[in-house]
């Protein structure tokens, strides 16, 4: 076996520690800093876990849960459960007590690790009802004891002093992991319905890794940044990733947090979703239309030339040495602030889990902060296709990465729409089925091939550009398909929208409930001299519903007239992890979000089929 190569976790991990021992593997806020934990203190603490693990009756094939933010502790009890040959099964911290329990119930847990008092509280609510459930750790410390629950940082204390030789217990057990051995249970995110349980071994995430790390390189000199849940197989894989080649890797404190840690920590590598992109692209823009015009007109003036010098190095065209002495002005006077605001040194943002604006790419491209979209699924492990350095073609999610097979199907969804064809995968990456679900294995695979469930095209070079979702079109009354994704895509970066759901199943026309980008719709409500005490009053201003009516009618000019909208329908607030309506990716459950608000739908389509743009508060 080559000095790269590795078949399961266990092997990752104890290699890893060998290859690089160095203080700051981890890198965690502790006392107002960040400080570092070495690779073999990392070990320690791992073995200590896995024998506390172990006296609870944790063996190989139980099912443990983790439900934590992401954090030093959650790697760790990561670790210790793969090197015991459990299973472990990640609950995303912002699920409600009723998901919880349902994914607790149906993987058969038998105890849970969990991060806050807050987390706690959940399963302490559900428990009674939990009868599998026998034990509790908690990271935080404990405010009061409970039956059966521990203190996470006590147990493993206890154990290091016990002085019992953990470590060699720990490795002589870990050895005994076979790449087709379980590794995790995970759940996906039930955007258009119930979670299903997704099956991953050893050898698919190990596949995984293994070939991304022919296509970047990272190594010791660099600094991940992790904040994309790691109860995400995405953040999970790179995090794996990371360890493996050396990088160290940083937690940020919170979401709320994450701008000042990254000022703190300075990292070079991130994975990202496209929602964190738009957001930080926003205020860069938000931010130039404050300043006098003469230096706003500088700012449009060096992202400018940032776009075109951009566009030729991504075109593999020489920029010329005029334009370079431009690009490195504007680059002095612009860019490099940009970047000082994610902490000066990153090289690499990586961006999944939705669709990235080719617009937006290309901007962060400019900035000097390359980002290169890829795409998979938690069933997939979860890279299939992915940009990289040195091959990038913006709009689209890379090509197949080694070892994973993409083709396209054989029939259309439907000729009338021509949205295109199925994306089908093979590769040692893809799950070997679903939990306990013989029923969506069958349908989720045909000849021995992966049925992503999304639409898509291969251009003469092999790059994928995603066209849309399979299952997720829906027929108006007068029998004409629409993709509400193609539609949703089309508002991506828009600077007046900041999130879209597109309605209209069964029903004579399209329609959409809309949440605007209140700053600058503020700013335009302002200058139109429209007085208003609450977002409730200028979302229902007619004014306002006219001119967010012409962006929409603007943004949807082009297409066919069945896939127009043609009513709208304002809300005053976010969709939010908090009440259900998004994914802990950040996407939006397009079932739980036109339920919630059905009688506003039920209101746009009572009404003539004229765009009269009917406006909801909330």
């Amino acid at each position: 076996m080559g000095s790269n190569e590795f078949t399961t976790l266990n092997e990752l991990f104890l290699r890893a520690v060998e290859s690089h021992p160095r203080p700051d593997a981890f890198l965690v806020k502790s006392e107002g800093q960040y400080r570092g934990v070495s690779s073999q203190d990392a070990l320690r603490q791992v073995a200590a876990l896995a024998a506390v693990l172990a006296r609870q009756g944790v063996g190989r094939g139980d099912h443990v849960a983790i439900l934590a933010e992401n954090r030093l502790e959650w790697a760790l009890t990561d670790f210790a459960l793969l090197g015991l040959g459990a299973v472990d099964v990640p609950i995303y911290p912002t699920l409600l007590e009723p998901d919880v329990e349902f994914l607790l119930r149906d993987s058969g847990s038998k105890g849970i690790v969990l991060s806050t008092q807050t987390q706690l509280k959940k399963v302490m609510n559900i428990r009674p009802r939990l009868p599998e459930l026998k034990f509790v750790l908690v990271m935080d410390r404990l405010d009061q004891p409970a039956e059966d629950v521990r203190g996470w940082h006590e147990v493993v204390d206890e154990e290091l002093g016990r002085g019992t030789g953990v470590i060699d217990i720990f490795r002589r057990g870990a050895a005994d992991a076979r790449p087709e051995h379980t590794a995790t249970l995970l759940y996906t995110s039930g955007t258009t319905g119930e979670p299903k349980g997704v099956v991953l071994t050893h050898a698919n995430i190990v596949s995984n890794v293994q070939a991304c790390q022919t296509l970047f390189d990272f190594g010791p000199d660099d600094v991940g940044f992790s904040f994309l849940p790691l109860s995400h197989v995405f953040e999970r894989m790179l995090d794996y990733f990371c360890f493996w080649v050396g990088v160290s890797i940083a937690y940020t404190e919170s979401m709320e947090r994450m701008p000042q840690n990254l000022l703190e920590v300075r990292p070079t590598v991130m994975a990202v979703v496209p929602r964190v992109l738009e957001r930080i692209q926003d205020r860069v823009m938000d931010a130039a239309r404050q300043v006098p015009a003469v230096k706003r007109r500088l700012f449009n003036w060096a992202v400018r030339v940032c776009r075109q010098y951009a566009r030729a190095r991504l075109g593999n065209r020489a920029p010329g040495m005029i334009r370079s002495m431009q690009h490195a002005l504007a680059d002095r006077l612009v860019c490099s602030k940009v970047r000082a605001g994610l902490g000066g040194r990153m090289r690499i943002l990586i961006s999944g889990a939705a669709s990235l604006s080719p617009e937006i790419a290309e901007f962060f491209h400019a900035m000097g902060l390359p980002v290169y979209e890829g795409y998979g699924l938690t069933e997939t492990s979860p890279v299939i296709a992915v940009n990289f350095p040195g091959s990038v073609k913006l709009g689209t999610v890379g090509r197949a990465i080694p070892g994973v097979e993409v083709k396209l199907s054989e029939e259309k969804v439907d000729d009338d729409f021509g949205a295109g064809r199925e994306i089908l995968t093979r590769g040692p990456n893809v799950t070997p089925g679903y939990y306990h679900s013989e029923e969506a294995d069958q349908e989720a695979f045909v000849k021995g091939w992966f049925r992503t469930g999304d639409l898509g095209a291969l251009d003469a070079e092999g790059y994928l550009t995603i066209t849309g979702r399979r299952k997720n079109l829906f027929k108006t009354s007068g029998g004409k398909y629409v993709s509400p994704d193609k539609l949703e895509n089309l508002f991506q970066g828009h600077p007046y929208v900041v999130q879209i759901v597109a309605v209209g199943d069964a029903q004579r026309f399209v329609s959409a409930l809309i949440v605007p980008n209140f700053t600058r719709l503020e700013a335009f409500a302002r200058q139109q001299g429209i007085g208003f005490q609450t977002r409730e009053e200028m979302v229902a201003n007619p004014t306002i519903r006219a001119f967010m009516a012409q962006q929409v009618n603007e943004a949807t000019q082009w297409l066919a007239p069945h896939e127009k909208i043609r009513q709208i329908a304002l809300l005053s607030k976010e969709f939010s992890l908090e009440v259900g309506e998004l994914t802990p990716t950040q996407k939006i459950r397009r079932r739980v979000v036109q339920e919630r608000y059905r009688e506003v739908i039920e209101r746009m389509y009572s009404k003539s089929s004229s765009p009269s743009h009917p406006v909801a508060g909330r």
